[in-house]
C-alpha cells in the first residue's frame, strides 16, 4: 500500500511538471472599410471586443453575390439605428471580393455598421468556421451572436427576419 501511495505521489508530481502550458488566446485585428481597427481576443466562452465593451455583437459573414445576404442589409441598418448604444455589427465579406470593391459595395448599400473585406482576414474566417464546428465552410449568410459579456450564444446559417433579429439582440443584452 505504501508503494502505491508513493507511486501516486510521484505520478502527480510528474503530471505537474509536464502540465500543459497555458494556451495563449488567439487575437485578431480586423480592419473595416472605414479604416477602423476591431480587436478580437479569444476567450473560453467567446470573444472579447475592447472597442465594444458592454455591447452585444453580431458577426455576419456575407457575400456580395449572395441574394439573402443583400436582403439582410436593410435589416442590419435598422438594427444599428435602433440599438446604437447596445449593439455592434461586424459584417465580413467572404467571397474574396477585393477590399476596394467591398468598400464601394458598403457605400452603395448605405451600410452603417462595420464592414470588413474578408480577403484580408481569411485567418479569422477560417478560425471562426472551425470554432463553430464547420470545417467545410459556412453557408451564407452566417451569423454569430455574442452577448454583452462576450459569450457566444449561438450561430445561424441562413437569413433571419427583422423580428428574429430583434429578439436575438434583446436576448443578447439581458
Amino acid at each position: 500500500m505504501k508503494k502505491f501511495i508513493l507511486a501516486l505521489a510521484f505520478m502527480a508530481t510528474l503530471n505537474l511538471l509536464h502540465a500543459e502550458e497555458p494556451i495563449t488566446p488567439k487575437t485578431f485585428t480586423l480592419v473595416t472599410t472605414n479604416e477602423q481597427n476591431i480587436s478580437i481576443i479569444e476567450t473560453k466562452e467567446g470573444f472579447d471586443f475592447p472597442e465594444f465593451k458592454g455591447k452585444a455583437v453580431l458577426i455576419a459573414l456575407f457575400g456580395h453575390r449572395c441574394p439573402p445576404c443583400i436582403r439582410e442589409i436593410p435589416e442590419f441598418i435598422e438594427l444599428t439605428k435602433k440599438h446604437k448604444d447596445d449593439l455592434a455589427i461586424i459584417a465580413i465579406e467572404v467571397q474574396s471580393y477585393p477590399a476596394d470593391d467591398v468598400k464601394k459595395f458598403a457605400t452603395s448599400h448605405n451600410m452603417n455598421y462595420n464592414v470588413v473585406a474578408g480577403v484580408n482576414h481569411r485567418d479569422f474566417i477560417s478560425y471562426l468556421a472551425d470554432r463553430a464546428g464547420l470545417p467545410n465552410g459556412v453557408r451564407l449568410p452566417f451569423l454569430v451572436a455574442i452577448n454583452k459579456d462576450g459569450e457566444v450564444e449561438g450561430t445561424q446559417e441562413g437569413k433571419l427576419g427583422q423580428e428574429e433579429l430583434e429578439f436575438i439582440v434583446e436576448d443578447l443584452n439581458e
